[in-house]
């Protein structure tokens, strides 16, 4: 007679059986690996569960916790009854039962999130554990720890190789073609919000504007908003731009809420690599979409599960360029009388005033770079601002020219240099396109991940740091190279007012935003 026969379930405890298998939640593998006793009694583990197993404290699966989950719902266990029915009765279809250190999202949402991070390329549980070695492995969900405690806690989620061969691999994938999106006469929201966040980056500021700009050339009713506004007071769709930096600067963590995440939409502009990328990863893994800026980070949240588009706004004729009160900045008052002056971004190359521009904050990357070639730059008129950032470039006095300053200086610049601030190739829309194409000067690249627009020798020029000088002295000495450049710079200038190539983004953008708003999950 086998030791199940032995055991006899009260109705109710044949009841909670019965709920536990329908919900197919209870993990016998993990049940037995973890309590070796009940492996070599011979009972069945989910008949031990029920019978005994609750009232011992013993977990059902990897991912509920029974005493976390009675801190949260003290009466979950009132009449001694099994708290993991209450859960299964109060969330069913959830994964996750606890909140852990993200207290106001819903145990959905974050379910959502955990599963989602599971399929991201980006994630695997074991690189998590190798990168948390206290995390105990046997009993612990990595997902759903790297989602409520990981990053809350400001630990590494991803491994830095593993980043850069995914990223290698996702250049390599074909993916989801954008058009399949585009909805013909889709319903779209009757009102937009395209927010950032006022203390953040003063270039995040200039991306949602132009976004902004862009919805309401796509015919929406979109307005330009920040955190300071009030969250009850909301569009019917909000668009965050920068979660990274809306949700934790300033009043924009009283956003950071289930009901808000769950309808909006993200707009990612950080690179996988970095910590900041981390922070934001709870709000992009449980939004309805997400508009990402790089080309392989759209494909690697469509690989998620996520409604995701690469998209870059349409670059505006009006050009930021220096303002009256801007002449007294320091870092204006030793530019050259004739760079003073408002710039002509039609301005041939050879006519220009500048030889070579760069903006950009400290990086070991960039120093080496610099330091290498210092001899060879000072041949040459340029324009360096190279600073170590410990802050956001927000809109303080100090800070608050500076995108004017870029966009001005690379209006009189030959060349623009766009020099990676660490050995990940990412092709920074904002300070390739925006900063420098949009601004007539010609971008000369290290090697950049692909982008579906810009190509390398047609629209801007790549070559390995090593051989940047090689590729300089050619362009700015010989006529050939001179000719070379004027081409390109023209290339650049048709890739970005061409009015077809506008609508066409217009439209893209428009048929996800109706795809999303149309999902019954959204």
């Amino acid at each position: 007679m086998s030791a199940d026969l032995l055991l006899t379930l009260t109705p109710t405890e044949q009841q909670d059986l019965e709920t536990i298998e329908e919900s197919g939640l209870f993990d016998a593998d993990f049940y037995l690996s973890v309590h070796q006793d009940v492996a070599g009694s011979k009972i069945d583990p989910l008949i031990h569960y029920v019978k005994y197993g609750f009232r011992e404290g013993r977990q059902p699966n990897r991912n509920f916790r029974p005493a976390s989950y009675l801190r949260q719902y003290p009466d979950a266990d009132a009449g001694n009854r099994n708290p993991f029915i209450h859960f299964l009765k109060t969330h069913g279809g959830c994964h996750i039962a606890h909140h852990g250190l993200l207290p106001r999202f819903h145990l959905e949402d974050l379910s959502i999130g955990a599963r989602t991070l599971e399929q991201l390329p980006f994630f695997t549980p074991d690189l998590y554990h190798d990168i948390n070695r206290d995390i105990e492995r046997t009993t612990t969900d990595m997902a759903e720890h790297a989602l409520l405690y990981g990053v809350p806690e400001g630990r590494r989620i991803f491994g830095a190789l593993h980043v850069s061969r995914t990223l290698g691999a996702l250049c390599a994938a074909k993916g989801l073609d954008d058009a399949d999106y585009m909805v013909a006469d889709g319903a779209v929201p009757d009102g937009i919000g395209v927010y950032y966040n006022s203390n953040g980056n003063v270039f995040i500021h200039e991306i949602a504007s132009d976004l902004c700009t862009t919805l309401r050339e796509s015919g929406l009713n979109c307005v330009l908003l920040d955190e300071t506004g009030n969250p009850d007071d909301r569009p019917e769709l909000c668009i965050f731009v920068a979660p990274h930096e809306f949700f934790h600067l300033g009043q924009g963590q009283d956003w950071a809420t289930g009901a808000i995440i769950r309808d909006a939409i993200m707009f990612n502009t950080e690179q996988p690599q970095t910590l900041w990328f981390e922070r934001g990863i709870p709000f992009l893994l449980m939004a309805a979409g997400v508009i990402d800026i790089c080309h392989q980070m759209a494909e690697s949240f469509r690989q998620a599960g996520l409604p995701a588009i690469h998209f870059t706004p349409n670059v505006g004729t009006e050009r930021n360029y220096l303002q009256k009160g801007d002449m007294q900045h320091a870092m204006v008052r030793i530019l050259p009388p004739a760079c003073r002056r408002h710039p002509d971004r039609h301005t041939p190359f050879a006519d220009r005033q500048l030889d070579i521009s760069f903006f950009g904050g400290l990086s070991a990357h960039r120093e080496k770079f610099f330091a290498c070639n210092a001899g060879f730059f000072a041949q040459f008129r340029n324009y360096f601002y190279y600073r170590k950032f410990t802050t956001p470039i927000d809109s303080s006095p100090r800070d608050n020219p500076l995108s004017r300053l870029a966009s001005h200086v690379a209006g009189h610049s030959r060349i623009a240099l766009n020099i990676h601030r660490d050995d990940y190739g990412f092709f920074e829309w904002h300070r390739i396109v925006k900063g420098a194409m949009a601004n007539g000067s010609v971008v000369v690249s290290e090697p950049c991940l692909p982008h579906p627009v810009f190509r390398p020798n047609v629209h801007f020029l790549e070559e390995s740091g090593r051989h940047i000088p090689n590729l300089i002295e050619w362009l700015l000495n010989t006529p050939d190279g001179q000719a070379k450049a004027e081409d390109v710079r023209l290339a650049a200038m048709r890739a970005i007012d061409t009015p077809a190539h506008n609508r066409a983004r217009c439209a893209r953008i428009r048929g996800f935003i109706s795809h999303v708003w149309s999902t019954p999950e959204a």
